[in-house]
């Protein structure tokens, strides 16, 4: 079997050093990240054996999921800059919109989860809130995860990433309902600490529903973005670009017509042109066309290192 020879001139064109230290920086966020999802897990699980509330060992063990969701993260930034081989010959982006659209479903399941305990709680009467020890946990943990949010999703910012991105929601997630937990604590330490009034045994139920409902609406748009890059629906906005850049460069080598594909997988994008060339158009010379390439490369405004870009010159309407 001839193996396919290796393309040396990729490190040139998508100056490989860049995406590398972009690799490097979004692991160690998403590192921090999972170091504080193993600090939680770890005393989610000592801390319910040490007072005996299932409820919060319970939660410590979903805290693991939220490791294991990181871990998926940390591992796919590593690839996604890889560059492609024989067996992934388009290269490895493909892996991120897989690994959020995954992520995304776990949060929205969370969500659903929530709610539906919420209604359980309910349609039974309510139940008792046990405060005391049990308010410690849900401050130190409204905390760490408020903490961790405001850093993953200051970083998601900066370095653009959509793997940060998702991590960061599910911080999110978990600090609005630590929130909701310690105020439905609060209110009732405060008001009622005898759980007598009716309203006590119905707060913190009712307050999930409405947590969970408003929170499972930003896993679902996730969810539905990466369901998108898979499927490889043209993103409108890069599309209405790549049209209008062929339209002025038309008009300056007088091309007869052209033909554009484009798709978004996570942070890369797809991108091929096809252009008709007119029957005056005489080729000087392979630079010529390099010149055409390296205007739409740079009328995209992106790195060369999230394209796969390619062009291709005919004058036969078929290939288009």
């Amino acid at each position: 079997m001839i193996k396919r020879p290796q393309n040396k001139y990729k490190k040139i064109r998508n100056n490989i050093e860049q995406p590398l230290m972009q690799s490097q920086k979004e692991q160690f966020v998403l590192k921090i990240s999972l170091c504080c999802a193993v600090v939680l897990a770890i005393f989610g699980i000592a801390y319910g054996i040490y007072i005996g509330s299932k409820a919060i060992i319970f939660d410590g063990l979903v805290a693991f999921l939220s490791i294991i969701l990181i871990l998926l993260s940390v591992i796919t930034s590593k690839f996604i800059y890889k560059e492609d081989d024989d067996t992934f010959q388009y290269g490895y982006m493909r892996f991120e919109p897989m690994v959020n659209l995954f992520k995304s479903l776990i949060l929205l399941l969370l969500c659903i989860y929530a709610l539906i305990n919420g209604i359980q709680g309910i349609l039974s009467g309510g139940y008792e809130v046990e405060f005391d020890k049990a308010m410690f946990y849900s401050f130190f943990s409204m905390l760490l995860s408020i903490g961790i949010w405001l850093f993953t999703s200051y970083k998601a910012k900066i370095l653009q990433s959509p793997l940060i991105s998702v991590d960061s929601l599910e911080w999110l997630i978990d600090s609005v309902l630590y929130l909701g937990g310690f105020l439905a604590f609060g209110a009732i330490w405060l008001f009622d600490k005898d759980n007598q009034t009716i309203w006590a045994k119905y707060l913190d139920p009712a307050l999930l529903v409405v947590l969970s409902i408003f929170l499972g609406i930003m896993p679902l748009k996730v969810f539905i973005k990466n369901l998108a890059d898979l499927v490889m629906v043209a993103p409108k906005d890069m599309d209405d670009k790549i049209d209008e850049l062929l339209q002025n460069i038309s008009k300056e080598y007088n091309f007869s017509d052209y033909d554009t594909h484009v798709a978004k997988s996570g942070r890369f994008f797809m991108i091929e042109v096809n252009i008709l060339m007119g029957e005056s158009f005489k080729l000087q010379s392979i630079d010529e066309l390099d010149l055409i390439r390296d205007k739409i490369e740079r009328g995209l405004e992106i790195p060369s290192y999230k394209i796969w870009l390619s062009v291709s010159f005919t004058k036969n309407p078929k290939w288009l």
